[in-house]
């Protein structure tokens, strides 16, 4: 009787391991999925930064754009006074 008895443990052991292997896989699974919501939360938060930081960078591009325009402007107003200086003192120098 003691031949039988190991196996009955055996048949029982058995009959509980996919039980036991399917607690094991969720166990396991739950830190995963704790640790993936976690990087997918610091991701949400890495595209909430970025998107954040490319709407100022717009609106730098769009200052930085027209001050270009100003300095266009004023670098014609400049080079049309230095012409007309350059004439004026032409002429004083002739006469």
């Amino acid at each position: 009787m003691s031949d039988s008895s190991p196996d009955k443990e055996n048949l029982h052991s058995t009959a509980h391991s996919p039980q036991k292997q399917q607690q094991q896989q969720q166990h396991q699974q739950q830190p995963s999925n704790n640790n993936t919501q976690r990087k997918l939360s610091h991701l949400n938060s890495q595209m909430a930064q970025l998107n954040a930081n490319l709407c100022d960078f717009n609106d730098l591009l769009s200052i930085t754009c027209n001050q270009f325009q100003s300095i266009e402007k004023l670098g014609k107003i400049h080079s049309s006074i230095f012409m007309a200086c350059h004439g004026v003192f032409e002429d004083e120098n002739f006469n």
